[in-house]
């Protein structure tokens, strides 16, 4: 699957989510090529989410995301390391961090750490 190809699944797996980020784009006049833009948008959801402690949400998404990279290419592993991972849980208070972390799956774990170190949860 190529970058679009996602980005067509999450919208059709979290199509709230995809109308959010399409306004986010739209917004700020981004083009709606803007892959990286849409997908650093969706990675805010997910936080906002943590932030929430909405639970059942924030695994939907990081399970989808973590099936994303399994199956990716280079392109998508690449948008999804650094438009959606390096993304993930920033501006999040402590306490939330904590909550959260044990529910990202291990391959989205491994891309935080090596671009963030181990966080302080």
């Amino acid at each position: 699957m190529n970058v679009i190809g996602m980005r067509h699944a999450i919208a059709s797996r979290f199509p709230v989510e995809a109308a959010d980020a399409d306004d986010f784009l739209a917004q700020r006049h981004h083009d709606v090529d803007a892959h990286h833009v849409w997908l650093e948008r969706f990675s805010d959801l997910t936080t906002q989410a943590m932030a929430a402690r909405d639970e059942p949400l924030v695994r939907a998404h990081l399970a989808f995301m973590s099936q994303q990279l399994r199956s990716a290419d280079s392109d998508v592993r690449k948008i999804i390391d650094v438009a959606y991972v390096e993304n993930l849980m920033s501006g999040l208070k402590a306490d939330a961090r904590r909550w959260a972390w044990p529910m990202i799956p291990p391959n989205l774990k491994k891309l935080f750490i090596d671009f963030w170190g181990e966080p302080d949860v």
